[in-house]
């Protein structure tokens, strides 16, 4: 069973920064960018709000005014299908986000020998459905929380479990952000490997200039995986033209991988189309993610 969960992971891989990392934890597809709006800056702005995929990386992330339903979808190699369906809806100082995460790996073949026809073929299946609240106590102040639950299918080997996100949002005067997050905090059966749990402290510059026409924002991500103890730093930056053309980057690091992303955000009336295009290292396939967002 170690040797099949491998060669699934091998695949996720190519997502991830670095290896070690990616195969000492399960439940691992929960690492993966939900949409091209939080990966083409690192899920470095996913507290910033009215983002309802936000709800598999950062709680606070689905604060809304208003209802919105947000689907994506990864466009990769060998037809792996990467699917993730979130709506978010406001309530008084508050807000409720549903969300689910969806990842199929079909044509895995299993050899044993070095021959021509396989001794079997897979179809990985990993599946997240979530529920998230975020509350605002204060003005400035936001907490939230969401419980996934997780399932996941490799070959004969087939695994359920329940994790846990916390997150708290600070907004400081002179348009500074400070974001704590706790994410993965669970346990699955039939594995004796931890969660992908991760502490993460984020600060945004929601405004460096702000006019009629531009915005800007920097923010960046400090954090460490509590499974193995690598450290992580994350950096994003966008600029928007009246509030209807994004233009995102990021920058990652984790141990000595670094990736790098690009995107664009287009906002219309009541619709708005989000995209990311991922740098990953000399050899593998750079993953696109679209993202589409409707606002009822």
């Amino acid at each position: 069973m170690k040797k099949i969960k491998n060669i699934c992971f091998g695949l996720l891989l190519l997502f991830q920064s670095a290896s070690g990392e990616f195969l000492s934890s399960g439940m691992s597809f929960l690492k993966l960018p939900s949409s091209g709006q939080s990966a083409a800056t690192m899920t470095v702005f996913s507290q910033l709000g009215n983002a309802p995929l936000s709800i598999f990386e950062n709680p606070v992330g689905i604060t809304t005014s208003q209802t919105m339903v947000s689907l994506s979808h990864h466009i990769w190699i060998a037809d792996v299908s990467i699917d993730a369906l979130a709506i978010s809806v406001p309530l008084k100082r508050s807000s409720l986000g549903i969300g689910l995460n969806y990842v199929r790996i079909p044509g895995i073949e299993i050899r044993d020998l070095p021959v021509d026809e396989p001794a079997a073929k897979i179809e990985p299946q990993y599946i997240a459905v979530a529920a998230g609240y975020s509350w605002s106590p204060g003005k400035l102040l936001q907490v939230g929380g969401s419980v996934k639950y997780l399932y996941e299918h490799l070959y004969t080997y087939t695994g359920k479990g329940l994790a846990f996100d916390i997150a708290g949002r600070r907004q400081f005067p002179g348009l500074l952000d400070l974001t704590i997050t706790l994410q993965n905090v669970g346990f699955s059966d039939g594995d004796n490997s931890p969660l992908p749990t991760a502490l993460t402290i984020g600060i945004v510059r929601p405004e460096i200039f702000a006019n009629d026409t531009f915005n800007s924002a920097f923010g960046i991500n400090l954090g460490s995986s509590l499974a193995t103890g690598d450290f992580r730093a994350q950096t994003g930056i966008q600029v928007s033209y009246r509030n209807s053309l994004i233009l995102r980057g990021g920058f990652e690091r984790v141990g000595s991988v670094n990736r790098e992303s690009l995107g664009f955000g287009i906002r219309l009336d009541q619709f708005s189309i989000d995209y990311a295009f991922l740098f990953m290292p000399e050899g593998f396939n750079h993953p696109h993610l679209i993202t589409l967002s409707y606002l009822p």
